[in-house]
């Protein structure tokens, strides 16, 4: 029977009267299952709903304040709307700003900011510090990327503040001149973490070393990546009495050599995570004489070489190690010796191995001594038997993250359960698991895996799956239609390269993925304007667009994506 209107309109209102009356504990609890374009929306939806948003911190913590492409001074257009705002922001991001003196503006927002990161923005030293005064009380962690100061003298500067709970500096892409260790050696009494990533400092580094000699109470983790880092400033480090590092990044430091990172472990014990990623290529003896130095190693990153039993060479003195990333340079067979079977650590959790080339039975045999393994990375590697690849699932039963990027010994075989339920080896019959059985998987990287097609994709169904690399596969709109039905739940999605992704493959990812963040269609030559219609018509959660290098995307077209007031990162 029919309603008429007097009951929809009685309906509709009895249902919004039941929701403005529910206790405020309980709209929290909702508020907090939604995702963060809908949340966004509660804020605008009625007074009483954007009190309950802004006073709560779990909720007010999912936002950023993000400003980009503006000046920002005393009685700018964001200081007149920020200056009344009631919202408390506890993370802000200021990305290619020319910031001048706005002191009532960081007073009124800067007493609740937790983290900041100033990311290609232009000032001078007294505005910087002008800020930072108005944010010391909760301010915990402090980002300057490619910043560039309109002056190079900060001892004029009044430094009348401390930041009682600064914890991280990072400074990346910059020039960190004397001045500035000076500085924050004076306000940041807690420091535990600097990050000089990409950074360059004056000399060799004496006010560097003056400035962690300063704070070595409380510093255990020191990142030189991509600097000119030499043996005399690590040496320099090392001495510093007093000074427990437990976490140092030297990655692309080409000026280290093995004695060097072996003098800093004789010299701080008490590093657990150690990053050598992309330096030199260990041998057999450095990595016997590191483990030794260092055996409560926990995380290690680096490159190896000649290297016939990495499990007596290094494994066995690091019984505590739960993550390791090793990029093979010389391709060996047997860098995963037999012996490797006899590591045996249940506390491994994340392992990524490059370049390397595995003989048959290693990898079950591994990874049944190692079944905590949550996050596995096997990057180009090749295989005597493939089948192992397949026989390793059945024992990473908990696995979240798989990539096998440029895994070209794989083929749509690989996924297809029929052929390796049949497969008899000698002496038995061996019933393969699937890779479709790894029920808690939330990412999956196939990226370049040259021999798969429409077939593999049809063979995945991941119900927790949110993250999925495609690029440079032949697939097709059939592929994904699957795809999108039994991984319902993704939100990151990489096609780019794909020549054969069209526009009707653009309509299933856009209709049929509800929480879709992330697509990127970069050099998908097939695409035409209606995959701009598509994309208009159904993303209503999209933060980070792709579609460059499509040639039959019209400008017209491309121009209507700026309405979409979700996307962020939109790359034409």
């Amino acid at each position: 029977m029919d309603m008429d209107e007097e009951s929809i309109e009685s309906s509709s209102a009895g249902t919004v009267s039941s929701i403005a009356s529910l206790p405020t504990e309980v709209l929290i609890a909702i508020f907090q299952n939604l995702r963060m374009p809908d949340l966004a929306s509660v804020r605008q939806t009625c007074t009483h709903w954007y009190d309950i948003v802004i006073n709560n911190r779990t909720l007010m913590n999912r936002f950023v304040l993000s400003l980009r492409n503006c000046r920002i001074h005393e009685g700018c257009e964001q200081w007149s709307v920020l200056i009344i705002s009631r919202s408390i922001f506890e993370k802000v991001c200021l990305k290619s700003c020319t910031i001048g003196p706005a002191t009532e503006l960081w007073r009124a927002i800067g007493g609740n900011v937790v983290e900041l990161t100033l990311n290609d923005c232009t000032m001078n030293a007294e505005t910087l510090f002008d800020l930072l005064r108005c944010t010391r009380n909760n301010l915990r962690s402090l980002t300057l990327k490619s910043t560039k100061f309109d002056d190079h003298s900060i001892g004029h500067v009044p430094l009348d503040f401390s930041m009682e709970r600064l914890t991280s500096l990072t400074l990346r892409s910059t020039f960190v001149y004397d001045e500035f260790f000076h500085a924050f050696k004076q306000i940041c009494p807690i420091l535990k973490a600097l990050k000089l990533t990409f950074s360059s400092f004056e000399h060799w580094g004496e006010k560097l070393v003056e400035f962690v000699s300063a704070l070595r109470s409380t510093l255990d983790a020191i990142t030189l990546s991509y600097t000119k880092a030499g043996s005399v400033l690590l040496q320099q480090l090392g001495r510093i009495d007093h000074l427990r590092l437990r976490k140092v990044s030297l990655k692309s430091c080409y000026e280290l050599k093995e004695r060097d990172i072996l003098e800093l472990a004789r010299l701080q014990p008490s590093i657990v995570h150690l990053n050598l990623d992309n330096l030199f290529s260990a041998d057999e003896q450095f990595l016997r004489a590191l483990s030794a130095f260092l055996p409560q190693m926990k995380r290690i990153k680096l490159r190896v070489a000649r290297v016939s039993n990495l499990h007596q060479a290094f494994l066995i003195n690091l019984p505590q190690l739960n993550y390791l990333k090793i990029t093979d340079t010389t391709h060996q067979k047997d860098l995963f010796s037999r012996d490797l079977s006899a590591y045996e650590n249940g506390s491994l959790e994340k392992l990524y191995v490059s370049a390397a080339t595995f003989s048959r039975n290693i990898l079950p045999r591994f990874f049944e001594r190692c079944p905590n393994i949550r996050s596995l990375t096997l990057y180009q590697c090749t295989y005597e038997n493939i089948h192992d690849l397949q026989l390793a699932f059945s024992h990473l039963k908990a696995l979240e993250y798989l990539n096998l990027q440029r895994t070209f010994d794989i083929s749509d075989s690989f996924f297809n359960r029929d052929v390796f339920d049949t497969v008899v080896m000698p002496f038995e019959r061996i019933r393969f698991y699937p890779i479709t059985n790894l029920r808690k998987l939330c990412y999956l990287n196939l990226s370049h895996c040259r021999d798969l097609s429409d077939q593999s994709l049809m063979s995945l169904s991941f119900s927790l799956l949110k993250k999925i690399d495609l690029r440079g596969l032949h697939i097709t709109e059939a592929g994904i239609a699957s795809l999108v039905r039994e991984c319902p739940l993704l939100e990151y999605v990489h096609v780019d390269a794909c020549k054969r992704i069209c526009d009707t493959a653009v309509l299933y990812l856009c209709r049929d993925l509800k929480h879709l963040k992330l697509l990127n269609l970069e050099s998908c030559k097939a695409i035409t304007d209606r995959a701009i219609a598509h994309i208009l018509q159904h993303c209503r959660s999209l933060v980070w667009l792709n579609m460059m290098s499509c040639p039959q995307l019209s400008d017209e077209a491309k121009a209507q994506l700026s309405s979409i007031r979700t996307i962020r990162s939109l790359y034409l």
